[in-house]
């Protein structure tokens, strides 16, 4: 199996371009599933100083409704000219706005959420299958559906959706992850882990998936999460038996090095370029 990082904040070779965004390939056996499509067309431009053929697509996942995973959605299916499964959790489609500051301090809803109507990308080719619970969606490959989500994790303040018209935090039941299940790895591959890369493990314990080494390779939405709670989230992970940690997009830099320092060669940064191999 190879994992191929399409879109990230970073880039790993020159003439790539980077954006805030996620997007990663993953090629297992006649599979070539797309998940996430970065925020922009970036993700067609960089396929294509890669040499990386994206009309042999056969899937795509969407993580959830945030305009940084969703974005280039609409340029791919463009692209594609021709139908393709998308997958998503049935919420996809919800309002999503975050609360931020402007240039004069006054507090603004800022629409974050996937650009267009869903009958766009239908009209595209999209053919949408929304789920909410887990799924085997291929040959080892497992669509998490809506995440279980504890108190030890806590989803952003920042960010909002609409509920009759009254503003409610987002729980972000949206945010779904893949579970690849090979003879000696889970391969977890996550959006931006807003449910939490430890609830994410434990849907994975849930779907019995973890009794053996494990691969942790997307966001982890640790940029803006102080010591205490990084520091926890490393202890957590010292109870699996972790492969390899690649930290992308809205990993942050303090948590990496933080990762980093405590699983050395284990931790490898995700950067547009990268392509991994099990």
């Amino acid at each position: 199996m190879r994992l191929t990082i399409l879109v990230d904040n970073y880039v790993y070779s020159q003439k790539l371009k980077a954006e805030h965004g996620l997007s990663i390939l993953i090629e297992h056996g006649d599979e070539s599933i797309l998940f996430d499509c970065g925020q922009s067309d970036i993700v067609l431009s960089n396929a294509k100083i890669m040499g990386i053929d994206l009309n042999k697509i056969t899937k795509i996942v969407l993580s959830h409704g945030h305009f940084d995973h969703t974005g280039g959605l609409l340029p791919i299916l463009k692209y594609l000219n021709r139908g393709i499964d998308v997958y998503a959790h049935p919420l996809i489609f919800s309002e999503k706005l975050s609360r931020q500051e402007d240039f004069n301090g006054s507090s603004i809803n800022r629409y974050i959420g996937i650009p267009e109507k869903k009958e766009t990308y239908e009209k595209k080719g999209a053919r949408f299958l929304l789920i909410n619970e887990s799924e085997k969606i291929s040959r080892d490959v497992y669509f998490s559906g809506k995440i279980n989500k504890s108190d030890k994790e806590i989803s952003d303040n920042e960010l909002y959706t609409r509920d009759n018209d009254i503003y409610i935090k987002d729980p972000l039941h949206d945010d779904i992850s893949l579970f690849i299940d090979l003879p000696e790895t889970l391969v977890s591959v996550t959006g931006c882990a807003h449910s939490g890369i430890l609830n994410i493990l434990n849907m994975a314990k849930e779907m019995e998936l973890t009794s053996k080494k494990i691969a942790i390779i997307g966001g982890l939405h640790l940029s803006k999460k102080d010591d205490f709670y990084i520091d926890n989230i490393i202890r957590e992970f010292n109870k699996y038996n972790i492969e390899l940690l690649v930290p992308m997009h809205c990993a942050g830099i303090d948590a990496y090095v933080k990762l980093k320092n405590k699983f050395g060669t284990k931790c490898t940064i995700g950067a547009i370029g990268r392509t991994l191999e099990f």
